[in-house]
């Protein structure tokens, strides 16, 4: 009698295999592509119009453009709005039977996962290049160091990977893309507005400023801005990596705990 034995693959190379996978998947959909690297862009020309009069106002910091001050919060934005992609992603995988594919196979349950998280960190740094082209041809100047650029693409691409990870959750649990979209929606408002990214936080209510304290996007922010400006600490940077990878940790906790709740509760 022969046996048979399934080995798993190395981890890295399931890893690679999963994540050109998801490369391939996004650049077999140009629609989707030029859409998700384009708004960026033009949400910065529409918001740099619209809201460009709050420059005058009291509270905005003395000597900074409004595109200066706008460009490094749409860096963070657009990290946001990106993950709802990943969210969606995770959908699909289930609607189209992907998903139980994945648990069939000889490989860690999180792989796809991270998969997803690497592939959005490639787009992030795309998106990133794509609107700081934008934002010189609008007037834009990045006032900091070389070391300070080096802090603000840390501090992006974790903030990509925490996104990337909770939208992520949102499609392994709804597991409809219509009604991922929604509800990724309606988590990416919050994280969107209820920061310092379109106008300073002093000029806001004061339930919202405390808010804000719990928004790993408002304190990306500020780092990015500040890294933008030449002003930021050693602090800022710490401060958003630690929102960010907090974020992140309480996303991959979270299922965990669930699942060992429930045998506990089925005995």
């Amino acid at each position: 009698m022969t046996t048979i034995r399934v080995t798993a693959s190395p981890f890295g190379s399931q890893l690679a295999a999963l994540t050109v996978r998801n490369l391939r998947t996004s650049a077999r959909v140009p629609q989707l592509l030029m859409f998700s690297l384009t708004m960026p862009m033009a949400m910065l020309v529409l918001f740099s119009q619209v809201f460009r009069s709050v420059a005058a106002g009291p509270g905005f910091p003395a000597g900074v453009s409004y595109i200066d001050f706008l460009t490094p919060a749409m860096l963070a934005v657009s990290t946001v709005m990106a993950g709802t992609n990943a969210g969606v992603s995770a959908a699909i995988d289930h609607t189209n039977g992907l998903h139980d594919r994945f648990a069939a196979l000889p490989m860690r349950s999180g792989l796809p996962g991270v998969a997803r998280t690497l592939n959005e960190a490639v787009f992030t740094l795309a998106r990133a290049m794509l609107l700081g082209i934008a934002a010189i041809a609008m007037g834009f100047e990045f006032h900091g160091t070389p070391a300070d650029a080096v802090a603000a693409v840390s501090v992006l691409v974790v903030l990509a990977g925490a996104m990337s990870a909770l939208f992520g959750l949102i499609g392994d649990r709804l597991r409809r893309p219509d009604v991922v979209q929604f509800a990724g929606m309606m988590v990416m408002m919050p994280l969107m507005f209820v920061s310092s990214a379109f106008a300073p936080l002093e000029t806001m209510p004061g339930w919202m400023r405390a808010t804000a304290t719990l928004n790993p996007v408002a304190h990306a922010t500020d780092a990015l801005r500040g890294h933008v400006l030449g002003t930021a600490t050693g602090g800022d940077t710490a401060t958003a990596l630690i929102a960010a990878i907090g974020l992140w940790l309480m996303v991959v906790a979270v299922p965990t705990l669930i699942r060992r709740v429930r045998p506990s509760r089925a005995r």
